[in-house]
This record gives structure tokens, C-alpha cells and sequence, in this order.
């Protein structure tokens, strides 16, 4: 998709001028790889500038274990990258950990980068939801059930690259979990919970929760985004949704121009949903590959955009096939802004 010079210059006016947010980037998990792998300042060495060129503010970063992780490991996996997570922050003033809703609105005051926990899957707790309290002092402010797996607590949706239907819903502690965590003040990322999970969080959950990274099911079929039933239900709590970049479910790998498609799914998602209540979630995977351990070769390559830097690209685009300016700005920050200003403690 070609975007005219005008379009993409207002694009970028926009990302340095407003909050630009995006609710889910693996990033513990691949500090964690990259000092392991003996790099010194990974959070500036290969974050910074991107996030930078992208006028980001606020980045939620994923915590996510591997199966080979579980069940023994995954407590001290998780507690591993949020550790070198908070080392890292500690080691870089552009950066700050987001604990409460002052920390989000000091950090976009003085045009830093906030960083928000949020785990993907309990997994790491197993049945022992006392846990939820020590990662509430560690700094996680929100949390799925569960990744598209089976665990303790839910059942996860079909992996990305895979179209079956998976039952089975939230077992007895996951509505408990529920209801601790909304005690506790975490939100509650629905993304990777099957059809069934869903339904039971409406049922159990009183706070508006979100989909952090998940895109409609109507313009690409697949488990791992929602319906139109979904959506307009998210919608109605005044919960969120965000855009995922992964090709594999915004749909790229079927051919057609990325851009495009990706427009199509936020515009679609604009419809049902409404403006307010759509953002960015990129899930960026092929970072968190080129952090992993692994024979160079072997690396694929599986996002539409690419990295942060590029994300101005479809914001230009948006505006062009006529997006108000106003909805572009809430659409790249301003409504994760307000949905994390109703969210976080005060």
C-alpha cells in the first residue's frame, strides 16, 4: 500500500505529539534471553531507539513461559524476567515501571517509556492463588488465565498457526482468580482464552477486561480472535481490544498487501466496537525469536509490520483511507491511556 507524503508526515505528528501505547510486546522473556546470552544493556541496545521512533509511551510487556518451562520450572521463569525486567528499567532513565496510574501520567508528562507487567497465563501459580499477591508487590498489574494451553485455572484457545475449536472453560479456581485478581486491582487480559473462558469471565468478572492482542474473527477466521459476539460484548463492559501484528492472525500469510489488511481489522473493529475502545497490541514475534537461543538459520519471520518503528506506517495509512485525525489519536494511546488511568491503583 503506497501512502502519500502528507498522510505519513501527519502520522508522525501524532505518534510524537500523543500517547502512543502498544498492550502487548514479549519483552521480559527476551531481556531475559539476551542477558543470558551475555549482552550488557539490551533494553537500550535493542528496544530504545525503535520504541523512540515510534513515539512510544507505554508498553506492556508480556511474561511468558515456554511449555519446556512447565509445570516445575515456571514460577522461577516468571520470577526470572521480571527480575532481569526491573534490573533492566533500573539501568535506563528513558524507562520507568508503571505501578500505579500517577507513574503512566508522569511518564507521558516527561515523553519517557512506561513499562507495564502483565503475565501471559498463570501457569506459574498453578492452583496456589495466594501467588497473585507476591506478583502484585513485584509490579504485575494484569494478567491472562492462561496462554493457548490447558492449565489450572482455564482453558486456552487453538495456537495461532491451528483453526479447531477447544472447550472447556474456567475451572473452579480460575473464577476464583478472577475475583482475586479484581480484588487485588489487576485487569484481566481475555487474548488466548477459548469461546467457553470467555463466556464464563463475562459472567464472574465485574471490571471492564480486555483483549490485549487479539484481532476480529470476521475478517480472519481464527480461535485466537474474537467474534462480533465477543467484541460487542467487550465493547459493553467498556473493556478493550488491541491490534496484533502476527501475520498468522491478522491473516497476512493468505497473501494481500499487510497494511491493508491490517486496516481492514481495525476499521471492521471500529464498527462494532466503537472507536473508543480499540488500540494497538502488536505481539511483535520475531524479536522475541532473534533474542531466543537458537542457530541463526532457523529464525522465521512472522509480523506485518516489522518493529515499532514502523508503526507510523499504519497509522498514515489509516488516515488516508479517511480516518478523522481525532480517532487516530485515541486509536495509537489515548484509549489504553484512559482504560490503565480506570485500571491501575491510584
Amino acid at each position: 500500500m503506497e501512502i502519500e507524503k502528507k498522510y505519513m508526515d501527519l502520522a508522525k505528528e501524532l505518534h510524537r505529539n500523543f500517547p502512543v501505547a502498544d498492550a502487548h510486546l514479549d519483552l521480559a522473556g527476551e531481556l531475559l534471553f539476551r542477558v543470558q546470552n551475555k549482552e550488557r544493556d539490551p533494553l537500550r541496545d535493542h528496544y530504545l531507539e525503535n520504541l523512540r521512533a515510534g513515539g512510544l509511551n507505554l508498553v506492556v510487556s508480556s511474561v511468558y513461559l515456554r511449555d519446556e518451562e512447565l509445570p516445575e520450572a515456571g514460577l522461577r521463569g516468571a520470577l526470572d524476567q521480571i527480575c532481569v525486567l526491573l534490573e533492566e528499567i533500573d539501568k535506563n532513565q528513558e524507562f520507568e515501571l508503571i505501578r500505579t496510574a500517577e507513574d503512566m501520567e508522569r511518564v507521558i508528562r516527561e515523553d519517557r517509556i512506561g513499562i507495564l507487567i502483565c503475565m501471559e497465563g498463570l501457569d506459574c501459580i498453578g492452583r496456589d492463588l495466594r501467588l497473585l499477591r507476591i506478583l502484585w508487590e513485584l509490579g504485575v498489574r494484569g494478567a491472562s488465565l492462561t496462554w493457548s494451553r490447558r492449565n489450572a485455572l482455564a482453558n486456552g484457545c487453538c495456537k495461532a498457526g491451528q483453526r479447531i475449536q477447544i472447550h472447556g472453560g474456567l475451572s473452579p479456581d480460575g473464577f476464583l482468580a478472577v475475583k482475586e485478581m479484581e480484588r487485588l486491582g489487576m485487569f484481566l487480559d481475555i487474548s488466548h482464552l477459548n469461546d467457553d473462558g470467555f463466556e464464563d469471565v463475562c459472567r464472574t468478572a465485574k471490571k471492564p477486561f480486555a483483549a490485549t492482542h487479539s484481532n476480529s474473527r470476521s475478517v480472519f477466521f481464527n480461535y485466537r480472535n474474537l467474534s462480533d459476539e465477543q467484541m460487542e460484548k467487550l465493547a459493553a463492559r467498556e473493556g478493550m481490544m488491541g491490534l496484533n501484528g502476527c501475520d498468522c492472525i491478522a491473516g497476512c500469510t493468505e497473501g494481500g498487501d499487510p497494511l491493508e489488511l491490517l486496516c481492514r481489522h481495525v476499521e471492521y473493529e471500529a464498527s462494532v466496537m466503537g472507536i473508543d475502545r480499540i488500540g494497538y497490541g502488536f505481539d511483535f514475534c520475531d524479536s522475541y525469536g532473534e533474542a531466543e537461543p537458537r542457530f541463526r538459520f532457523s529464525v522465521s519471520h512472522g509480523d506485518c509490520l516489522g518493529n515499532h518503528s514502523h508503526i507510523q506506517e499504519l497509522t498514515a495509512a489509516l488516515l488516508q483511507r479517511g480516518m478523522p485525525k481525532e480517532n487516530a489519536k485515541k486509536l495509537i494511546g489515548g484509549n489504553w491511556v484512559k482504560y490503565f488511568k480506570r485500571m491501575l491503583p491510584k
